[in-house]
C-alpha cells in the first residue's frame, strides 16, 4: 500500500487486501489533508486489480472515514482497476459501502487514474491537479522498486 499527499489531495493505492493497520495509515493521511484544506480536500483511492476486497471491519471503517469529514471533503473518487470478475466484485463491495453514506461529499467510481484525475478536476479549482497522474505513477514505480 502507498499513501501520499499532494497539496489538497490524499491518494491511497491499494495493491493488497486492506487490513485495519494499513487502513489506519490511509485514515490518518486523509484526516491531515482535510484538516489542512477543509472544504477543498479531495481523496483518490486506487484499488489495484491484484487487491482482494476488504473484510467487513474495514468496509465499515471506510464508510465512517468518508462520512466523518462531511463538507470538509470536496470529493472522493475510487479508481477500481481491472476488468472481469475480480473488478466486478470490488465494484460491488464499494458500491455497497457508498450506498449507506450520508455525506454531502460527491463520490465517484472510475476505471483509471487518469479518469479519477478528470473526475476530481470537476470538484477542484482549475489547474490544481496538474501533477496528480504523474505523482501516482512515480509512487507506484517506487513501490515496485522496493
Amino acid at each position: 500500500m502507498v499513501v501520499g499527499k499532494l497539496g489538497h489531495v490524499c491518494v491511497a493505492i491499494w495493491t493488497t487486501k486492506p487490513t485495519p493497520a494499513l487502513f489506519d495509515w490511509q485514515r490518518s493521511a486523509l484526516a491531515d489533508v482535510v484538516q489542512r484544506h477543509p472544504g477543498r480536500a479531495l481523496f483518490m483511492c486506487v484499488i489495484s486489480s491484484k487487491a482482494d476486497p476488504p473484510d467487513q471491519e474495514v468496509r465499515d471503517a471506510s464508510t465512517k472515514m468518508i462520512a466523518g469529514h462531511e463538507q470538509r471533503l470536496a470529493g472522493c473518487v475510487c479508481v477500481i482497476e481491472g476488468s472481469g470478475f475480480r473488478a466486478a466484485i470490488t465494484r460491488t463491495v464499494l458500491t455497497g459501502i457508498t450506498s449507506v453514506l450520508r455525506t454531502p461529499c460527491p463520490f465517484g467510481f472510475v476505471e483509471s487514474v487518469q479518469a479519477g484525475h478528470d473526475w476530481l478536476g470537476k470538484h477542484s479549482p482549475r489547474g490544481s491537479l496538474t501533477d496528480l497522474v504523474e505523482a501516482v505513477a512515480r509512487a507506484r514505480a517506487q513501490q515496485q522498486a522496493e
